[in-house]
């Protein structure tokens, strides 16, 4: 059995990729199930929903020994702490080429699209996987939800052009949809402190220095105003914690298309010295197009 899964702290894409590409695994003869590394979010409960499927199971087993496929992400820091013990035998994803090693050989499917879900519809159409209404749903959701709705720069043409081919086949009004799916996105209402700051959050290494970047994806900064002085304050028991060189959050108005930056730990001063100690950005949505190069560059100057 192949156990197929993406990044710890998963987002809506990771899981939805996830359920996409056992199926599309499965297509091709193998025998491929999708689980969840963590709980999901109310946008990815939202969209199973909206799609009338069950969430994946949990991943709750020790991996050693055992074949995996991994969906939207190939960095080592990103993965359960077992995963090197596991038989890496693929991967898909949109993302930069990371730290992640395999013992042996495996198929790697990677292409600079706004989402892995993206890559994989590309991978549907090359080996001719029939993508039903319920998968539509998934991948449509997954490629909106990664993109904030294409508004993000991580949008490519192609993924403009992924919308109107999926959405007939997922049977929704786009504009409906991702306008519901955006309010599941910035819905923070009932979360605590601990579960806001492992809501969307990164491990990665640049210069030596180990990080986390954490991201909150706001309709309104007044979401989280009351809260600034909690989420620094756990941003510092994170670094204390685990032993990282900083901590990041990215607090983003998904609206005004604006991140507010809080930072933690022994390296934090090189980020407030980079940005003179105003850590607003204008025009960022993206962690991995805007907010991670800019973190590469800092730490490797």
């Amino acid at each position: 059995m192949i156990h197929v899964f993406g990044h710890q702290s998963p987002d809506s894409d990771s899981i939805c990729s996830a359920v996409i590409a056992a199926h599309w695994l499965n297509h091709r003869g193998f025998d491929a199930h999708a689980f969840r590394p963590g709980e999901a979010s109310r946008e990815t409960q939202f969209i199973f929903d909206a799609a009338g499927l069950e969430l994946p199971p949990l991943l709750d087993k020790p991996l050693k020994g055992e074949k995996v496929y991994l969906v939207d992400y190939c960095e080592q820091e990103q993965g359960p702490e077992d995963l090197p013990e596991a038989k890496i035998v693929g991967l898909v994803d949109h993302h930069r080429l990371g730290t992640l090693q395999s013992t042996g050989p495996l198929e790697a499917w990677m292409m600079p699209l706004g989402s892995t879900a993206s890559v994989l519809h590309e991978l549907y159409q090359i080996h001719g996987a029939e993508l039903t209404q319920p998968l539509a749903v998934l991948m449509l959701a997954a490629l909106l939800s990664d993109t904030v709705g294409l508004k993000s720069p991580t949008t490519t043409p192609r993924d403009v052009e992924l919308v109107s081919l999926i959405a007939p086949i997922a049977a929704v009004d786009v504009e409906q949809f991702t306008a519901d799916l955006l309010v599941a996105k910035t819905d923070l209402n009932g979360l605590n402190v601990t579960e806001l700051l492992n809501k969307d959050v990164k491990s990665f290494e640049f210069g030596g220095k180990a990080l986390t970047v954490g991201q909150l994806e706001l309709a309104d900064f007044s979401q989280t105003d009351d809260l600034v002085d909690e989420l620094q304050a756990g941003l510092e028991q994170v670094v204390a914690d685990n032993g990282k060189d900083v901590a990041v959050l990215m607090l983003t108005n998904i609206r005004s298309e604006q991140t507010r930056l809080l930072v933690a730990g022994s390296a934090a001063a090189m980020l407030r010295d980079a940005k003179d100690g105003d850590m607003v950005f204008e025009n960022c949505l993206s962690r991995k197009k805007q907010m991670l190069p800019w973190l590469n560059g800092v730490f490797t100057a």
